[in-house]
Protein backbone atom coordinates (compact mmCIF):
# COMPACT_ATOMS: atom_id res chain seq x y z
CA UNK A 1 0.00 0.00 0.00
CA UNK A 2 1.50 3.14 -1.20
CA UNK A 3 1.99 5.39 1.78
CA UNK A 4 2.34 9.79 1.30
CA UNK A 5 5.46 10.83 2.65
CA UNK A 6 4.67 13.87 4.05
CA UNK A 7 7.81 15.28 5.21
CA UNK A 8 8.83 14.88 1.01
CA UNK A 9 5.80 16.28 0.23
CA UNK A 10 6.41 20.13 1.92
CA UNK A 11 9.86 20.04 0.80
CA UNK A 12 8.41 19.72 -2.62
CA UNK A 13 6.46 22.29 -1.88
CA UNK A 14 9.23 24.80 -0.92
CA UNK A 15 11.06 23.83 -3.98
CA UNK A 16 8.02 24.26 -6.45
CA UNK A 17 7.30 28.17 -3.85
CA UNK A 18 11.02 29.01 -4.76
CA UNK A 19 9.88 28.75 -8.68
CA UNK A 20 7.15 31.33 -8.10
CA UNK A 21 8.88 34.17 -8.99
CA UNK A 22 9.70 32.81 -12.69
CA UNK A 23 5.98 31.40 -12.59
CA UNK A 24 5.17 35.25 -12.20
CA UNK A 25 6.85 36.19 -15.03
CA UNK A 26 6.57 34.12 -17.33
CA UNK A 27 2.55 34.72 -16.74
CA UNK A 28 2.71 38.34 -16.05
CA UNK A 29 5.12 39.43 -19.25
CA UNK A 30 2.73 37.81 -22.05
CA UNK A 31 0.05 39.19 -20.13
CA UNK A 32 1.04 42.94 -20.03
CA UNK A 33 1.99 42.59 -23.54
CA UNK A 34 -1.49 41.17 -24.48
CA UNK A 35 -3.03 43.57 -22.04
CA UNK A 36 -1.33 46.40 -24.65
CA UNK A 37 -1.50 44.99 -27.90
CA UNK A 38 -5.00 43.67 -27.26
CA UNK A 39 -6.53 46.81 -26.27
CA UNK A 40 -5.51 48.19 -29.99
CA UNK A 41 -6.79 45.24 -31.58
CA UNK A 42 -10.28 45.28 -29.80
CA UNK A 43 -11.10 49.08 -30.97
CA UNK A 44 -9.57 48.09 -34.35
CA UNK A 45 -12.36 45.41 -34.42
CA UNK A 46 -14.81 48.32 -32.78
CA UNK A 47 -14.35 50.91 -35.17
CA UNK A 48 -14.31 48.45 -37.86
CA UNK A 49 -11.34 49.65 -39.41
CA UNK A 50 -11.17 47.92 -43.04
CA UNK A 51 -9.35 45.25 -43.80
CA UNK A 52 -7.51 45.31 -40.37
CA UNK A 53 -10.92 44.16 -38.85
CA UNK A 54 -11.32 40.69 -40.95
CA UNK A 55 -7.33 40.30 -40.03
CA UNK A 56 -7.79 40.84 -35.82
CA UNK A 57 -10.72 39.02 -35.90
CA UNK A 58 -9.49 35.84 -38.06
CA UNK A 59 -6.42 36.02 -35.87
CA UNK A 60 -8.86 35.68 -32.44
CA UNK A 61 -11.20 33.15 -33.82
CA UNK A 62 -8.30 30.47 -34.76
CA UNK A 63 -6.08 31.27 -31.50
CA UNK A 64 -9.21 31.25 -29.68
CA UNK A 65 -10.25 27.81 -31.52
CA UNK A 66 -7.22 26.00 -30.62
CA UNK A 67 -6.09 23.92 -27.35
CA UNK A 68 -3.33 26.24 -25.90
CA UNK A 69 -1.03 23.32 -25.85
CA UNK A 70 -2.00 22.64 -29.70
CA UNK A 71 -1.26 26.49 -30.35
CA UNK A 72 1.92 26.46 -28.16
CA UNK A 73 3.66 23.68 -30.17
CA UNK A 74 2.84 25.06 -33.62
CA UNK A 75 3.77 28.60 -32.56
CA UNK A 76 6.81 27.62 -30.98
CA UNK A 77 7.76 24.87 -34.23
CA UNK A 78 6.64 27.45 -37.00
CA UNK A 79 9.11 30.07 -35.42
CA UNK A 80 11.84 28.36 -35.05
CA UNK A 81 11.75 27.02 -38.43
CA UNK A 82 10.85 30.52 -40.18
CA UNK A 83 13.75 32.20 -37.93
CA UNK A 84 16.71 29.33 -39.04
CA UNK A 85 15.08 29.56 -42.79
CA UNK A 86 15.36 33.62 -42.05
CA UNK A 87 18.61 33.95 -40.83
CA UNK A 88 20.10 31.48 -43.57
CA UNK A 89 18.75 33.41 -46.41
CA UNK A 90 19.90 36.60 -45.15
CA UNK A 91 23.52 34.76 -44.27
CA UNK A 92 23.23 35.76 -40.95
CA UNK A 93 24.65 33.29 -38.30
CA UNK A 94 22.38 33.49 -35.80
CA UNK A 95 20.36 30.44 -35.28
CA UNK A 96 16.63 29.64 -32.66
CA UNK A 97 19.50 27.49 -30.77
CA UNK A 98 20.93 30.42 -29.50
CA UNK A 99 17.62 32.15 -27.95
CA UNK A 100 17.03 31.25 -24.42
CA UNK A 101 13.94 28.92 -24.38
CA UNK A 102 12.87 31.60 -21.51
CA UNK A 103 12.36 34.33 -24.55
CA UNK A 104 10.86 31.68 -26.78
CA UNK A 105 8.31 30.63 -23.67
CA UNK A 106 7.37 33.80 -23.57
CA UNK A 107 7.05 35.18 -26.72
CA UNK A 108 4.83 32.02 -28.14
CA UNK A 109 2.49 33.14 -24.38
CA UNK A 110 2.21 36.55 -25.45
CA UNK A 111 0.65 35.50 -29.17
CA UNK A 112 -1.54 33.38 -27.28
CA UNK A 113 -2.96 35.89 -24.29
CA UNK A 114 -2.94 38.56 -26.97
CA UNK A 115 -5.84 36.63 -28.62
CA UNK A 116 -8.06 36.59 -25.53
CA UNK A 117 -7.10 39.95 -24.56
CA UNK A 118 -8.24 41.36 -27.38
CA UNK A 119 -11.84 39.43 -26.88
CA UNK A 120 -12.07 40.33 -23.64
CA UNK A 121 -11.40 44.21 -23.75
CA UNK A 122 -13.59 44.51 -26.06
CA UNK A 123 -16.51 42.47 -24.92
CA UNK A 124 -15.85 45.38 -21.43
CA UNK A 125 -15.71 47.98 -23.97
CA UNK A 126 -18.71 47.20 -25.89
CA UNK A 127 -20.68 47.51 -22.36
CA UNK A 128 -20.29 51.05 -22.57
CA UNK A 129 -23.73 51.94 -23.34
CA UNK A 130 -23.79 53.37 -26.58
CA UNK A 131 -25.42 56.20 -25.84
CA UNK A 132 -22.35 57.42 -23.84
CA UNK A 133 -20.48 58.08 -26.84
CA UNK A 134 -22.90 59.90 -29.12
CA UNK A 135 -23.13 62.24 -26.07
CA UNK A 136 -19.13 62.68 -26.14
CA UNK A 137 -19.61 62.95 -29.81
CA UNK A 138 -22.48 65.44 -30.00
CA UNK A 139 -19.98 68.03 -27.88
CA UNK A 140 -16.91 67.65 -30.29
CA UNK A 141 -14.78 65.32 -28.58
CA UNK A 142 -12.54 63.37 -30.26
CA UNK A 143 -12.46 59.50 -30.51
CA UNK A 144 -9.18 59.09 -28.72
CA UNK A 145 -10.53 61.45 -25.60
CA UNK A 146 -14.26 59.54 -25.78
CA UNK A 147 -12.35 56.21 -24.95
CA UNK A 148 -10.10 57.86 -22.37
CA UNK A 149 -12.76 59.79 -20.76
CA UNK A 150 -15.56 58.26 -21.41
CA UNK A 151 -15.64 54.48 -22.30
CA UNK A 152 -12.25 52.88 -20.36
CA UNK A 153 -12.89 54.23 -17.11
CA UNK A 154 -17.03 52.86 -17.33
CA UNK A 155 -15.32 49.61 -18.82
CA UNK A 156 -12.89 49.27 -16.22
CA UNK A 157 -15.46 47.45 -13.32
CA UNK A 158 -16.15 45.50 -15.94
CA UNK A 159 -12.72 44.77 -17.64
CA UNK A 160 -10.77 43.86 -14.13
CA UNK A 161 -12.99 40.78 -13.58
CA UNK A 162 -12.35 39.30 -16.93
CA UNK A 163 -8.66 40.22 -17.05
CA UNK A 164 -7.99 38.70 -13.81
CA UNK A 165 -9.57 35.53 -15.00
CA UNK A 166 -7.69 35.50 -17.76
CA UNK A 167 -4.39 36.42 -16.05
CA UNK A 168 -5.03 33.32 -13.50
CA UNK A 169 -5.53 30.81 -17.17
CA UNK A 170 -2.21 32.47 -17.95
CA UNK A 171 -0.26 31.73 -14.74
CA UNK A 172 -1.66 27.60 -15.26
CA UNK A 173 -0.68 27.77 -18.99
CA UNK A 174 2.76 28.50 -18.27
CA UNK A 175 3.08 24.81 -16.79
CA UNK A 176 2.88 24.02 -20.37
CA UNK A 177 6.36 25.87 -21.58
CA UNK A 178 7.75 22.11 -20.39
CA UNK A 179 6.69 20.96 -23.10
CA UNK A 180 9.50 23.77 -25.36
CA UNK A 181 12.13 23.29 -23.19
CA UNK A 182 11.69 25.45 -20.67
CA UNK A 183 12.06 24.48 -16.99
CA UNK A 184 9.38 25.68 -15.00
CA UNK A 185 8.05 25.26 -12.05
CA UNK A 186 6.67 21.53 -12.73
CA UNK A 187 9.74 20.68 -14.34
CA UNK A 188 11.58 21.48 -11.34
CA UNK A 189 9.45 19.51 -9.22
CA UNK A 190 9.48 16.38 -10.84
CA UNK A 191 13.48 16.73 -11.38
CA UNK A 192 13.48 16.59 -7.36
CA UNK A 193 11.04 13.74 -7.70
CA UNK A 194 12.83 11.76 -9.98
CA UNK A 195 15.47 10.24 -7.42
CA UNK A 196 12.66 8.84 -5.35
CA UNK A 197 10.03 8.34 -7.43
CA UNK A 198 7.88 10.15 -5.11
CA UNK A 199 6.06 11.66 -7.96
CA UNK A 200 2.79 11.78 -6.49
CA UNK A 201 3.72 13.83 -3.50
CA UNK A 202 5.60 16.30 -5.99
CA UNK A 203 2.99 16.68 -8.22
CA UNK A 204 0.41 17.51 -4.86
CA UNK A 205 2.73 19.82 -4.32
CA UNK A 206 2.71 21.65 -7.73
CA UNK A 207 -1.08 22.05 -7.32
CA UNK A 208 -0.99 23.19 -3.80
CA UNK A 209 1.37 25.82 -4.98
CA UNK A 210 -1.16 26.69 -8.24
CA UNK A 211 -4.05 27.27 -6.03
CA UNK A 212 -2.31 29.12 -3.61
CA UNK A 213 -1.03 31.34 -6.47
CA UNK A 214 -4.58 31.52 -8.07
CA UNK A 215 -6.24 32.33 -4.95
CA UNK A 216 -3.35 34.92 -4.23
CA UNK A 217 -4.47 36.76 -7.35
CA UNK A 218 -8.16 36.53 -7.16
CA UNK A 219 -8.26 38.03 -4.69
CA UNK A 220 -5.74 40.99 -5.42
CA UNK A 221 -8.55 41.35 -8.24
CA UNK A 222 -10.88 41.41 -6.07
CA UNK A 223 -9.81 44.35 -4.35
CA UNK A 224 -8.63 45.95 -7.50
CA UNK A 225 -12.18 45.34 -9.01
CA UNK A 226 -13.61 46.90 -5.20
CA UNK A 227 -10.86 50.10 -5.72
CA UNK A 228 -11.98 51.09 -9.10
CA UNK A 229 -15.29 50.84 -8.35
CA UNK A 230 -15.56 52.78 -5.29
CA UNK A 231 -13.43 55.60 -7.47
CA UNK A 232 -15.77 55.12 -9.99
CA UNK A 233 -18.60 55.82 -7.77
CA UNK A 234 -20.27 52.81 -8.02
CA UNK A 235 -21.60 49.93 -5.35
Amino acid sequence: MYRIDYGFLLREVWVAFTMLPFTLMLAAVPTLFGLAVGALLAIVRIQRVPVLRSVVQGYVVLIRGMPTVLMLLIVYFAFVFGFDALMEKLGWSARSANIPPTLFAMGVLAFIATAFMTESIRTALLSVPKGQTEAAQSIGMTNFDIYRRVVIPQALPVAIPILGNAFIGQAKGTALVTMIGVTDLVTRVRIEANASYRYLEAYIAVALVYWALCVGIEQGVRLLNKSVRVRAGGV
